[in-house]
């Protein structure tokens, strides 16, 4: 039987042979492509599960070996190259990529200290902590050093993760507050932290009536000063928060249909700009915490 000639193989002159040519060009070719993107978004939303943001290193390779920051640095050079198609966009959209790292560094903190807030409950971090390579203590000073000149929009989304983000009183306070907090919850080093909190106990009359809502918060009565009646606007503001973030939900489900919001999503409430996929985010992670009242009200809306 004569060998078969590779040359004549290649000849296209028969549409059969054609069509034969083209499926094992699609095969070899637009199969791997499609696998490899499959492989990619697999490894980002296992990062993303676990960190809670996909700011990753490029140097950066998950558990299995797949080089996850260079494939996202791929991923944003076609996004901004047009080349993208705007579904696997917004499917990374929806993990909450940042396209720009230098044009949007504000974002990428953010993200950043959304992560670090849902695992901890604060803002309070030293100045010298890295979470996952990123800067967040060098960042977080910088953001309350510029506090006077950030927009109404960045301070708000700031506040929704920690409502003292920026304390009116020394940061190194709030961050032995919640160094106490943390003792007494995990039952480490109790007797540390109530003689601080007894030391705070009896300079009551010293602190700020945010500090005296703080201590109470731990069960700590403080005599000689008054609890902040209900209406009072720093007590209030979780709720406020809270309730913008609802409406948001609300407005955003009765135009979409659902709450697949992604986590860069701003909702506009009249004037007022609400970061609802974040705030979506933060809730869902620390729902837990929220009272019944509040769990009852995101089981209602389908959150």
């Amino acid at each position: 039987m004569p060998a078969e000639d590779p040359e004549a193989w290649l000849h296209f002159d028969r549409p059969a042979q054609s069509e034969e040519v083209a499926l094992a060009l699609s095969l070899r070719v637009l199969a791997p492509k499609s696998a490899e993107w499959r492989r990619g978004l697999a490894a980002a939303r296992r990062y993303h599960r676990t960190h809670h943001h996909l700011d990753v290193p490029q140097a950066y390779e998950d558990t299995t070996g797949y080089p996850l920051g260079r494939w996202l640095t791929w991923q944003r050079h076609l996004h901004t190259t047009g080349a993208l198609d705007p579904a696997r966009g917004q499917a990374l959209e929806r993990l909450g990529i940042i396209w720009d790292l230098r044009r949007q560094a504000f974002e990428r903190g953010l993200a950043h200290a959304t992560a670090y807030a849902a695992r901890l409950g604060h803002l309070a971090a030293p100045v010298d902590e890295t979470h996952d390579d990123f800067p967040l203590g060098r960042w977080l000073s910088t953001q309350r050093t510029r506090a006077h000149r950030l927009t109404p929009q960045r301070t708000a989304a700031l506040t929704a993760l920690d409502q003292w983000w920026n304390p009116p009183w020394p940061i190194t306070w709030q961050r032995a507050y919640h160094a106490a907090r943390l003792g007494l919850e995990q039952r480490e080093h109790v007797a540390r932290a109530g003689e601080w909190l007894d030391t705070q106990t009896t300079q009551a009359d010293r602190l700020h009536p945010g500090q005296h809502q703080l201590l109470r918060e731990l069960g700590r009565d403080l005599p000689g000063t008054t609890a902040p009646s209900p209406g009072d606007a720093r007590l209030s503001a979780r709720e406020r928060a809270f309730r913008r973030g609802l409406a948001a939900a609300r407005a955003f489900r009765e135009r979409e249909g659902h709450l697949d919001v992604p986590q860069r999503h701003i909702e506009n409430l009249g004037d007022e700009p609400v970061r609802l996929g974040q705030w979506l985010t933060n809730l869902r992670r620390r729902r837990s915490h929220l009272s019944p009242q509040r769990q009852a009200l995101l089981t209602q809306l389908g959150v």
